[in-house]
């Protein structure tokens, strides 16, 4: 990787934005022939979001382990500093132009002007504001976004508050529930205007049912109240068209209000450069390749489509590098495309183009249901005629699908538009959240945790312990301990000194019984560490007797 200040009047590639879609593919157009590719990030260090998400989840797909976000984005960048690579940090893109003419201010080089052969847009995404869901109420402090929280307490290692009223039920917002609990805070209750959670089953049950935080499907924030700070807010619950139903109001007192809202591709740049937008996804409209409708600019990432997992992004933004590296050589075919179209239960689909001679063998196709569905077939239809068809066990809109489209189902379509279509006869409300439930036969369901496929299991006691419905050993095994002796990975920060941050993410290098996790928290108060320390570097040894340590998960 090279970040001196020699830089070129143009390049193979250019890639805008460093996180895990910009790292991904940056390294792949290398791979696969562009010979000067040049990475542009606004941030003074590479990996973006991953920096704050200190939690476990990450690299099941790509790296065949369990990460947290520092981990994952090291692991990227230790490649990338194996290769020739030119990566300037604190370099804000301005413009990209349908010419492909990229405008950037540099801390070192000022304004500069650069042309690429093609150019990879790899912003990422923001959150939504309070601003941007109108709740009623003053103006107090006290009310953050949960991504803001969550770079307030692991990377400037400050506290947001002491009684917490979380309004929706976005990933981010889950998993800063648990955060905020395991660092001393009451989290109140999450609150969710729709009838189902947005985010992942498996964040239901490790971050709110583990610590007996409340969810509550189909209420809202009418009013927010407080001067200088949040005082209280105002619930209500809300009717089958999302509306505020009188006489249901119930007031919480707190200091702090989190919103997890929803996300929203950050397209200020895909806009300006007259890219063909799609309102559903809220991002470009892209072909198979991940090409854009001007040609020669790609997106990848959640700057494309707001992801579930990193993983999906890594392995999304290395398709776009490929074909980005394809088409500076002069490559890429221009065929005519097929439209993917979304139908009946389903709220996006793409990529919204397919162009059939572009593809090998097969296409992934990734979509999200409007509503909770069990048993139920993903269709996909020409016309009225059945081209393909998918058995699903569970459909929930805060899970991102995918299918996989053989190349003469495309073909078959000849020119005519796709329908992707949910067709179900059990739709479900989704009005209460459950778990540990017993069915007939006495046989304990649960929701696995250990990927994000989140298998719903069942556990006989009675038979000892034996586990049905896992797709893997690791699911399995979790089934029997889940009931037996639940075990929990737990990630946090510590002080540390002589480096470019004061905080230092940790986790422990092996599961905890659920029963020590507030004691080995408690280890980690008041701990200062001197740098520089490496990733993996043991911090507390043998945590409260459980042969688990503590470990660094970031080299500062």
């Amino acid at each position: 990787m090279k970040s001196d200040l020699k830089i070129k009047d143009s390049y193979d590639v250019i890639v805008a934005g460093g996180g895990p879609a910009g790292l991904a593919a940056a390294l792949s157009a290398r791979e696969n022939g562009a010979k000067d590719v040049l990475l542009l990030d606004r941030n003074l260090s590479l990996g973006g979001i991953l920096n704050q998400c200190i939690h476990n989840g990450f690299g099941l797909h790509v790296f065949k382990e369990e990460l947290s976000g520092p981990e994952y984005a090291e692991r990227y960048i230790e490649q990338l500093k194996a290769t020739d690579i030119t990566a300037l940090t604190g370099a804000m893109v301005l413009d990209v132009s349908k010419d492909r003419i990229v405008r950037f201010i540099h801390k070192g080089a000022g304004y500069v002007e650069v042309s690429g052969k093609a150019v990879i847009l790899a912003m990422g995404c923001r959150e939504r504001t309070r601003g941007a869901i109108g709740i009623p109420g003053t103006r107090p402090s006290g009310v953050f976004s949960a991504g803001a929280a969550q770079l307030y307490m692991n990377i400037e290692g400050r506290t947001v508050g002491k009684r917490i009223v979380i309004l929706g039920s976005g990933d981010i917002g889950l998993i800063m529930a648990r955060r905020l609990t395991l660092e001393g805070a009451k989290v109140l209750g999450v609150f969710e205007v729709l009838p189902y959670s947005s985010g992942l089953t498996r964040n239901i049950v490790q971050c709110l049912e583990d610590y007996d935080i409340p969810l509550h499907l189909s209420h809202t924030i009418t009013e927010i109240r407080g001067d200088k700070r949040v005082e209280q807010v105002i619930i209500n619950k809300v009717d089958e068209n999302l509306k505020p139903v009188p006489g249901t109001e119930m007031t919480i007192d707190c200091d702090t209000v989190l919103l997890s809202v929803g996300l929203i591709p950050e397209n200020e740049l895909s806009r300006n450069a007259g890219i063909d937008m799609d309102p559903k996804t809220s991002g470009p409209v892209f072909f198979e390749n991940m090409e854009t409708s001007v040609p020669g600019i790609f997106a990848c990432g959640n700057v494309a489509h707001v992801h579930d997992l990193v993983d999906f992004v890594s392995a999304e933004a290395m398709k776009a590098g490929k074909f980005a590296a394809l088409y500076a050589v002069g490559a890429v075919k221009n065929p005519e495309p097929v439209n993917l179209r979304w139908g009946e239960g389903i709220g996006y689909v793409v990529p919204q183009k397919i162009r059939a001679e572009n593809i090998e063998k097969t296409v992934e196709v990734f979509f999200r249901s409007t509503a909770i569905y069990k048993e139920s077939k993903i269709d996909v239809l020409c016309g009225n005629e059945v081209l393909a068809s998918f058995k699903r066990e569970h459909l929930a809109p805060g899970e991102m699908e995918k299918i996989v489209l053989l190349k003469d189902v495309i073909e078959k379509a000849k020119g005519r538009d796709i329908t992707v279509c949910v067709n179900s006869t059990t739709r479900q409300p989704g009005s209460s959240v459950t778990f540990k439930t017993k069915d007939e036969e006495g046989r304990i369901e649960l929701v696995c945790i250990v990927c994000p496929k989140g298998c719903r299991l069942k556990v006989d006691p009675a038979r000892d312990y034996a586990v049905t419905g896992h797709t893997c050993d690791r699911g399995e095994n979790y089934g029997k301990m889940e009931i037996a002796n639940p075990m929990r990975v737990i990630t946090s920060t510590v002080c540390i000194s002589g480096t470019e941050l004061t905080r230092m993410p940790v986790k422990t290098d092996a599961s905890i019984s659920k029963e020590i996790i507030f004691d080995a928290m408690k280890l980690l108060d008041g701990l200062e560490i001197e740098g520089p320390v490496k990733n993996g570097e043991i911090i507390v040894k043998n945590i409260c007797g459980s042969g688990a340590n503590f470990v660094s998960t970031r080299s500062l």
